[in-house]
């Protein structure tokens, strides 16, 4: 079919579109929103210009356009007419899946796309459904899987021993740290709140996105309801109080914490001003997707559609950076997917809020710290002022949700018939109306009053790693006091026993929200919930150990829940924590397959020395998101920002700085290969440093724009109360006010590059074995001529993580140059950049966007996860661990991601097992090593989980950086798991 006859093909859809719309009346209302009709235009054109068409929705007529008109909302780009037909008929989550591959690319507003997908939906799905239901029925399974081979599946053993610690000075009110006499059954509280977590299906919640829409539609949002510019810290500042004065007061049943983060069991929270409307082309299909679906109901597909959105869609962060910048390169990259992808358009939350402040005072002792430093300011000092009267509103907004807990709480009470419930419910109304307005005086009391606020934090700011930091540390006093306080034995263990049921209470309250993740999502970072990272063990800031009774207790709730969220990060510094702690440590990892993750204090701490921390800050560091250091309560850092794919880099240098999938010369002109442009190894790496700088440079410019408009569009004022620096300095944490301000990024890829550059190094420049172009050739034809070159990398050629002296040497060099080159730029908040080697799943993601590499990588395979090795690289696990503790932690101030993947003996029994992966841990440390974390888990259960996922709903993986249940995760993921290096111990 010739492109005129497509051409007229596409444009008869599009007719036959409006006059379905024309025709039936039941559909028409879908092109209304609260202001009247939805007026707008999509243009569709191929690549070539073959074919260019446009869409303009008017007064509630869709009329077909022969071109795009000159004032389009939104442009899609199709790479060919195949899939412009394709886009017409296709489910809305496989529209956003062209863009991922790089067949559609999008300019303009996003969000009008979204929409335009949402009104075929309406006409299409009964169709779309049809043909999920067909996709689902013809899936495949991972080669050598218990289905398909025809073997029964049997689901992973539970191991039931457990180890009686040793007694631990820094945790002197336990007898057995490991309290290994409790098993989930002594909990039948926490039993049931897990039960719910692995059986009710999530549901979005338009609860918190209606509640904002409302108020910034009566009160104005670019200005206020008489027509005066919003000072953007108060116009949030009053949003806030609104959100929290007038949402929903929930106690869980059978809770014995107060407050829900949703209206709905398990809530996918919307943030209409960043990220929310991603989802609107889905509202038919989100209930029946394969993976993580959302159940949503017919009133909240009304009130996103026709209210909430329409009023979001140019009013997003991401329309704020394209209307002022006129849609820069650095923001067409991001869109692009394939070169790097950055969170600031979702999210600034990744740190820690001061919750020891909190427990002190009390928001109004915080309020009376804010009034008198408003006392010392003059007048003039209007910006200053502004900042802190928002502050002052948002603790009152804090106490009002209190209260109203409080009521419900009482209310609740009087109509309780159990009367032991009716007395925790009566003790819970008296823990909200004291806490958190007032300093916390019990741990209940405190727990509480931390959950509250963090529900407060959370209508303020996106669910995607905003952290919970040092609760052992933090909650230790209470526990210590009250059991001072008891006499008898018995009274001690009943007490220990509460203490172990609250934080289980907390667990299970953090797993009550979701992240609002489009299809899209499961493919780039599926399976993550909202990485609420909890911080355990290390060193105080006065260099003692910080391990603790409450240490123990929360790795005691991490054994018995195994749950995804929290991310529980433990610190371990050598010649200060005790080995009962790092046993313990071990033992855990053993018990729930994949967590926590194990943090070498030592290393930590070296790499964040550049920064000039003070020691007793730096020494207070916890982990944020995945795994990044972050100073506790100081620091602004939104640490896991930037996901960087440093192998684009590699693939624009090999042409001349074109990307290949994305079909676009956009990097500098750095040398042909055809040409022999590069005499030396030395000319490519430079090559490679050129096009790499580019890229970083480009990251960097875009958010700088989206931290500026992070600053106007949606500051954090409760956040900022509870952050350090930003009394005195009268600015908003989004504004630079807190006393560090740093942004992160995670460097993807650096085995496969290193491992790529070394292949070109010795094949070209040193052996001369063939020639740079006909490197390329075999890389470009994916070696499926040249099998024998491949092979040879493969299996002779040294690598990252074989003890080799240049693959380390080179690993080195590049985690320097990327630490040099963010140094050399500055955020908008005045501070330094931080390179970290982590990937949260996106080396999935990007592996698939990427051809093959000198390496012996293949086409669309994963890369490694964080700087991992590749699995060839060594048959044992000690060479790994070597070159990986090796690498210079200065380079790598935002942390890294070693994964490493353990199978268990049968045979041995518990304490050997935990002993040899304890023998790991130790020796990855003692050399340095900065960061490890472990699936303990078969290949064969992981293929086996695969195709039959019914018989293992709890089976916990570790991806790079967070953890997920396997059966939630997409195939591309779940056989890079399978297919990681496996070691025993």
């Amino acid at each position: 079919m010739n492109a005129r006859m497509s051409e007229a093909v596409v444009y008869n859809l599009l007719r036959l579109m409006g006059v379905l719309y024309r025709v039936r009346p039941s559909n028409r209302h879908y092109l209304r929103d609260l202001d009247g009709w939805m007026d707008f235009s999509i243009g569709l054109r191929t690549v070539d210009d073959a074919v260019r068409l446009g869409v303009r929705v008017e007064r509630g007529v869709v009329r077909p356009l022969r071109d795009i008109p000159e004032a389009v909302d939104t442009v899609m780009t199709f790479k060919d007419l195949t899939v412009l037909k394709d886009m017409l008929s296709v489910t809305p989550e496989e529209v956003m899946d062209l863009m991922l591959q790089n067949k559609l690319r999008i300019s303009g507003n996003l969000a009008t796309m979204n929409k335009f997908n949402f009104l075929l939906a309406v006409l299409l799905k009964n169709k779309h459904s049809r043909m999920r239901r067909k996709k689902l029925a013809a899936k495949p399974f991972a080669n050598g899987s218990s289905k398909e081979n025809g073997k029964s599946s049997r689901p992973q053993p539970i191991r039931r021993e457990r180890l009686h610690g040793e007694f631990d000075q820094d945790a002197p009110h336990l007898d057995d740290p490991y309290l290994s006499a409790y098993s989930l059954s002594d909990f039948p509280r926490l039993a049931a709140f897990r039960d719910i977590h692995f059986t009710k299906k999530p549901v979005i919640c338009h609860e918190r996105a209606a509640l904002v829409t409302d108020w910034c539609r009566r009160h104005g949002f670019e200005t206020d309801s008489e027509g005066n510019a919003w000072v953007p810290e108060l116009r949030q500042a009053e949003l806030l109080h609104h959100l929290l004065a007038n949402k929903k007061p929930i106690i869980r049943e059978n809770d014995l914490l107060a407050g829900t983060t949703t209206t709905e069991e398990i809530g996918v929270v919307l943030y209409p001003d960043t990220h929310a409307t991603t989802i609107w082309g889905e509202l038919f299909s989100a209930h029946e997707r394969e993976l993580n679906p959302y159940d949503v109901s017919e009133d909240t597909r009304r009130v996103l559609h026709h209210d909430v959105f329409p009023f979001w869609e140019k009013r997003n962060i991401r329309e704020w950076v394209r209307r002022k910048h006129g849609e820069p390169l650095c923001q067409q990259l991001d869109e692009r997917f394939a070169v790097y992808f950055i969170w600031k358009t979702v999210a600034i939350s990744h740190t820690i809020a001061d919750f020891p402040k909190l427990l002190r005072l009390g928001t109004s002792g915080m309020a009376a710290e804010i009034e008198r430093e408003l006392s010392k300011m003059d007048e003039k000092e209007r910006s200053r002022r502004n900042v802190l009267r928002a502050m002052l509103r948002c603790l009152e907004g804090v106490e009002v949700y209190a209260d109203n807990l409080a009521s419900e709480v009482a209310r609740l009470a009087e109509i309780e018939a159990d009367a032991e419930r009716a007395g925790e419910l009566n003790e819970l109304a008296s823990f909200c109306r004291h806490a958190p307005r007032h300093p916390a005086r019990t741990l209940h009391e405190a727990l509480n009053a931390i959950w509250i606020v963090w529900v407060a934090l959370h209508m303020e700011n996106t669910n995607a790693g905003l952290s919970l930091g040092r609760m052992d540390q933090w909650l230790q006093p209470y526990f210590h006091a009250e059991i001072e306080a008891l006499q008898s034995a018995e009274e001690r263990r009943r007490y220990i026993e509460r203490v172990v049921e609250l934080v289980g209470c907390f667990y299970m309250r953090c797993t009550d929200h979701l992240p609002l993740i489009p299809d899209i999502g499961n493919f780039l970072f599926g399976g993550s919930s909202s990485d609420q990272a909890i911080t355990l063990g290390g060193v105080k800031p006065d260099g003692s150990s910080a391990v603790n009774d409450m240490t123990y207790v929360f790795l005691k709730v991490t054994e018995l829940l195994a749950i995804r969220d929290p991310n529980v990060n433990a610190r371990f510094h050598r010649g200060v924590n005790s080995e009962t702690y790092l046993q313990r440590l071990c033992e855990v990892n053993l018990l729930t397959a994949a967590t926590p993750s194990m943090h070498n204090d030592e290393a930590v701490l070296t790499a964040l020395e550049s920064f000039g921390y003070p020691d007793e800050h730096r020494r207070d560091w916890a982990a944020t998101g995945c795994v990044e250091p972050t100073i506790s309560g100081r620091h602004m850092g939104h640490t896991g920002n930037i996901m960087m794919n440093m192998v684009a880099a590699l693939e624009m240098a090999l042409n001349n700085g074109k990307h290949p999938l994305m079909d676009w010369k956009i990097g500098p002109e750095t040398g042909n290969l055809e040409r022999d442009a590069f005499a030396t190894f030395e000319d490519f790496f430079d090559a490679f440093t050129a096009q790499y700088g580019f890229l970083i440079d480009q990251v960097c410019e875009y958010n700088y724009y989206l931290s500026e408009a992070h600053a106007l569009i949606r500051p954090t004022p409760l956040l900022s109360s509870m952050i350090e620096g930003t009394l005195e300095s009268g600015k908003d944490v989004t504004a630079g006010g807190a006393t560090y301000n740093t942004t992160g990024m995670a460097c993807i890829g650096l085995a496969d590059v290193t491992d790529s550059l070394l292949a070109i190094k010795k094949l070209v420049f040193e052996t001369r074995e063939l020639t740079f172009s006909a490197f390329k050739r075999a890389i470009d034809t994916n070696f499926a001529d040249d099998p024998a070159l491949h092979a040879r990398i493969l299996n002779r050629l040294p690598k990252f993580g074989s003890g080799d002296v240049e693959a380390l040497a080179i690993a080195n060099r590049l985690t320097g140059f990327t630490n040099d080159c963010l140094r050399g730029h500055t955020n908008f908040r005045g501070g330094p950049y931080t390179a970290g080697f982590w990937s949260m799943s996106n080396h999935v993601a990007f592996g698939c966007l990427a051809g093959a590499l000198p390496s012996g990588r293949l086409a669309g395979k994963s890369f490694t996860p964080g700087l991992t090795p590749r699995p060839e690289a060594s048959d044992t696990l000690l060479d790994p661990i070597r070159d990986v503790a090796s690498l210079n932690p200065h380079h790598m101030p935002n942390n890294i991601a070693f994964n490493v993947k353990i199978m268990p003996d049968a045979k041995d029994g518990h304490r050997a097992t935990i002993d040899r992966i304890r023998a790991y841990a130790k020796s990855y440390f003692d050399l340095g090593g900065m960061q490890m974390q472990f699936n303990i888990v078969t290949s064969d259960t992981l293929r086996d989980a695969m195709a039959h996922p019914e018989n293992y709903p709890h089976l916990l993986v570790r991806i790079s950086g967070y953890n997920a249940y396997f059966v939630t995760l997409n195939r591309d993921m779940q056989l890079e798991l399978i297919e990681r290096a496996e070691y025993g111990v």
